[in-house]
């Protein structure tokens, strides 16, 4: 799993790993002191991945079932890799 940072349109950071990416999806799991509720007002950011960065929208913010303190996230590359 690689690390990775997303930088929320407001400047927010959330850091995570992800634990799933492919086409034009990334799933990150991360520990924030951020709400469910408050990720899900952010609609687009900036994901870095091993220094390497691209847009993305946040798709879903959902607290994971087995740690209240883990937030998983799903994102949508603005422009999928070719």
């Amino acid at each position: 799993m690689s690390d990775a940072i997303l930088t929320l349109e407001g400047g927010s950071q959330v850091v995570g790993k992800i634990t799933a990416s492919g086409g034009d999806y990334i799933r990150i799991r991360a520990i924030t002191e951020m709400t469910q509720d408050q990720l899900g007002q952010y609609g687009e950011g900036q994901i870095d991945i091993d220094g390497k960065q691209e847009r993305v929208l946040l798709e879903s913010a959902m607290s994971s079932a087995d740690d209240e303190e883990v937030i998983e996230l799903t994102l949508r590359r603005i422009t999928p890799p070719a």
